[in-house]
């Protein structure tokens, strides 16, 4: 038997991509983090009125008062899988060929995702941001290992994900004119992040899934991950703001180790047991935990490494100024009856077409590091297609200041195109078709007996509901197309090696197996819910 390396390091690389920005109609995320921002479902460029700013326009930070803010998002997804199996789907698990298994779901459990910034009122011109942000995104999911008793259906796509994800910011605004603002903000993203899924030691034996499959772990690391923003507004007279915002972001490039459990899906683990049954091995030892040969093995041998596509918005904001209205101030709450704001977003995801995800080789693509309990390897090249498309977004969204000042409803919805080709759909994130509608609000306590006094202390809630069209690929045709599990062997027997190349003379890459893992019918939802502090000096 032996073991490959499947679509969890996928999941690792695309989720890691979080780490770099906040992005905003990028495939791994969904508009926006903080209060103020999710509650007008992301229209927000062009008002761009708190310290979060710094990130999503640094613009925005010129003219505001000096404030910290702490907001937190509690997401709660929802995604299930009714998967299909393969007519050329020899894995004995008790399915026949073009049978569906029964539908499996992730854990709705949730963590919080914290945004804490600040802004620095430098003088009436300048404004200085910093912030420390996680991904608007779900970080933390787990998938059940067995369903009724069995191997879990998703196995091959997802078992668990677990993400510590930060992005401190630095930015600064300026005031160049009286109508015109400019910005610039600089990331420093970091990740830690653990995800686990099962893989197909052998593609063509016929042998069920606890003789043949293997749980393997990924851990992945990346400590730098540059990137900036660039941010205008315009404001061409007292009642229209016009913005424009740009996200460049270097490569995740990572280094990764994988601890595997060979004999793991047996009934005896289904029901709560771990014997000496399970074989452990981790390529951070050198010996592979296992006694292999010193040097084979060893820590960050591995490296997963992708493209974060670049990101662009432009917005238009109405708003009505209130008697007196400071129009340098960036303060809509006090200086605004009420705003409403259209946004138009544009992500490069066909830059993510594929992940390159690599351990030691030897040139023709042979695997060197060894599995324990399995006469396998860790393949090579363990590259995956995702074909992410690029996506257009739309945002529409507002406030209205009930009690200037003080009290603040606001509302907002928005809509994005279709991110995935079905063929590669997947359960790491959301690839289809979102529309989404959020409401929330906001409110302010003044302290100080002085009217005129700036200091106060608000509270601020965002709840939104995110709507995904259902994703099907090959629901009622067990032939077709799709995304294949890495194989146990380096070529299908249908197939043979083409001497001193990676390919098979299928023209498949080595390590694939001869059928996709992920047909049939992925249906997803989303809840969020933002509460949010800030303090105004």
């Amino acid at each position: 038997m032996r073991l490959y390396l499947h679509h969890l390091a996928l999941v690792t690389v695309a989720s890691l991509t979080t780490t770099g920005v906040a992005f905003a109609t990028n495939i791994t995320e969904f508009p926006d983090n903080g209060s103020e921002q999710l509650a007008r479902g992301g229209a927000w460029v062009a008002r761009a009125s708190d310290p979060l700013a710094a990130f999503y326009n640094p613009a925005g930070l010129a003219g505001q008062d000096t404030r910290l803010i702490l907001n937190a998002n509690m997401a709660f997804r929802n995604t299930c899988f009714t998967r299909v199996k393969a007519a050329n789907d020899t894995t004995a698990d008790g399915m026949a060929p073009g049978g569906t298994y029964p539908q499996a779901c992730n854990d709705f459990g949730t963590f919080p995702n914290p945004q804490l910034a600040m802004t620095i009122k430098v003088n009436d011109r300048i404004g200085v941001g910093l912030a420390v942000l996680g991904p608007s995104g779900v970080a933390n999911t787990s998938w059940p290992e067995f369903v009724n008793g069995k191997a879990a259906p998703q196995r091959y796509l997802l078992l668990k994900a677990n993400a510590l994800l930060l992005t401190p910011t630095v930015a600064i605004g300026v005031r160049a004119t009286d109508w015109l603002r400019v910005g610039a903000s600089f990331q420093w993203g970091l990740a830690t992040a653990q995800f686990s899924s099962a893989s197909d030691a052998l593609n063509t034996d016929g042998s069920p899934p606890e003789k043949n499959d293997v749980k393997a772990l990924l851990l992945a690391k990346d400590y730098f991950i540059p990137g900036f923003t660039l941010g205008a507004i315009a404001s061409p007279t007292p009642m229209l703001d016009i913005a424009g915002w740009f996200k460049w972001s270097a490569p995740a490039d990572m280094s990764a180790d994988v601890a595997t459990y060979a004999n793991y899906f047996r009934p005896a683990v289904a029901n709560g047991g771990m014997d000496n049954k399970v074989v452990f091995g981790y390529t951070k030892e050198a010996d592979c935990a296992g006694g292999s040969p010193p040097g084979i093995c060893g820590p960050d041998k591995g490296n997963v490494k992708l493209v974060i596509p670049m990101e662009a918005k432009i917005g238009v904001r109405l708003h009505k100024p209130v008697a007196g209205a400071d129009p340098n101030r960036r303060d809509p709450v006090s200086q605004d009856k009420w705003d409403a704001e259209l946004d138009f977003t544009y992500a490069n995801n066909s830059a993510l077409d594929s992940l390159q995800i690599r351990f030691p080789s030897n040139p023709d693509g042979s695997a060197i590091i060894p599995v324990n309990g399995t006469g396998g390897k860790l393949p090579g090249n363990a590259d995956q297609i995702h074909a992410y498309k690029d996506v257009i977004g739309v945002r529409l969204g507002g406030d209205w200041n009930v009690l200037p000042d003080q009290l603040t409803v606001r509302a907002g919805v928005f809509g994005e195109t279709d991110g995935q080709d079905p063929r590669y759909q997947n359960i790491d994130f959301m690839g289809a078709a979102r529309f989404g509608a959020a409401v929330g609000g906001a409110y302010r306590l003044k302290l100080g007996k002085n009217p005129d006094k700036k200091s106060a202390l608000e509270i601020s809630l965002g709840f939104m509901h995110m709507f995904v069209a259902t994703q099907s690929n090959g629901a009622n045709n067990p032939n077709a197309a799709g995304l294949p599990a890495l194989g146990g062997i380096e070529c299908n027997p249908s197939a043979s090696n083409i001497p001193g190349q990676a390919l098979c003379t299928d023209g498949r890459t080595k390590f694939r197996t001869n059928w996709p893992v992920n047909l049939g019918t992925i249906t997803n939802a989303l809840n969020v819910l933002n509460v949010g502090f800030a303090y105004r000096f």
